[in-house]
Parts: structure tokens; C-alpha cells; sequence
């Protein structure tokens, strides 16, 4: 199964792949769940575009819940695993000037919101949301990304997280 948040860009993989079409879905992982547990989760260029603090813990929600006791998830995200940078999100969706690449022709896009953070900030957020990190580090995804950060994580066990406390 295949999701984004936009109708288009999943009626446009659906066009481009029918014999695939019933694997694309439409989803908001912020806010929307799946009927299933997964063995395998791969979130690319999503975790850098939630700034708020709430809906990065969503994002980690919605990862915990859907893995398999025994699944893990690959999660790339912008960032060189040092900077910590935020986009003001009252920005996003404001239109800027951009010169395409290959024609040189002016256009206008919308923009987006992004967070960067460091490997520091990243860790603690993966604990904080009972996410355990396995691996990570730093690779890249050519065209689009030339530096990004990965991490590969499995649902927390809470009875190893609680042991040893009060609760």
C-alpha cells in the first residue's frame, strides 16, 4: 500500500499505475488509522514537513500503532543529522518565484513548512514516542534529496521501558 495526504498525487499514481491502482490511498497519518498492523513502514520526505511539536508525536502515533510487534520502519527526512532549522508555518502555502531548472521559465508554487533536526532531537523524539532506533545516518535519495537523514526503528516493548519503575 502506497498513501499521501493529496487526492491528486494519488489519482495521478493510480493513472500512471492501474494494475496497481487499488494499493494507492488517500491518508492524513495525523489523524486517520489503517484496519491493519504492518511488517514494514517507509515514510519518506513527510517527518521534515511537520514543524508543530503535536504533530510529530502524531506521526510517531501513527507509526507505533501500525508496525507489527516484530515490524520496523525506515523514516527519511530532510536534515544533515546537525541543523536545527524551522519554517514559520504561517508562511506555508504562500506563493514564491521559482525559476524551473531545465526550460529557465519563471513560475510561482506554493510553499511548505519544514522542520530539520538534529540526530540529538530526532532520538529523543523516537524515545519520547516509545519508538526504539535500530540504525541511522545519513544517505541520499538522487534527484530530490542529495543529503538526508534516515532512521530504522521498531515499536518500543513498554514492559522493557517500564521495568525497574514504579508505575
Amino acid at each position: 500500500m502506497a498513501t499521501d495526504i493529496s487526492h491528486t498525487v494519488i489519482k495521478h499514481c493510480k493513472e500512471w499505475y492501474p494494475n496497481f491502482s487499488r494499493s494507492f490511498k488517500v491518508l492524513n497519518c495525523l489523524t486517520q488509522k489503517l484496519p491493519k498492523k504492518y511488517d514494514f513502514i517507509y515514510a519518506v520526505a513527510l517527518l521534515h514537513m511537520l514543524v508543530l511539536d503535536n504533530d510529530r508525536s502524531s506521526f510517531y502515533e501513527f507509526i507505533f500503532k501500525h508496525l507489527k510487534e516484530s515490524g520496523i520502519a525506515l523514516i527519511c527526512s530532510m536534515g544533515d543529522g546537525k541543523e536545527e532549522w524551522q519554517s514559520n508555518i504561517e508562511d506555508a502555502f504562500k506563493l514564491q518565484k521559482r525559476i524551473h531548472e531545465k526550460t529557465g521559465k519563471e513560475l510561482f508554487i506554493a510553499r511548505t513548512s519544514c522542520r530539520k533536526v538534529s540526530f540529538n532531537t530526532l532520538n529523543k523524539e523516537l524515545d519520547d514516542n516509545n519508538l526504539e532506533l535500530l540504525e541511522s545516518g545519513i544517505t541520499s535519495i538522487i534527484p530530490d534529496f542529495p543529503t538526508i537523514m534516515y532512521a530504522v526503528v521498531k515499536r518500543r516493548n513498554l514492559n522493557d521501558k517500564n521495568r525497574g519503575k514504579n508505575v
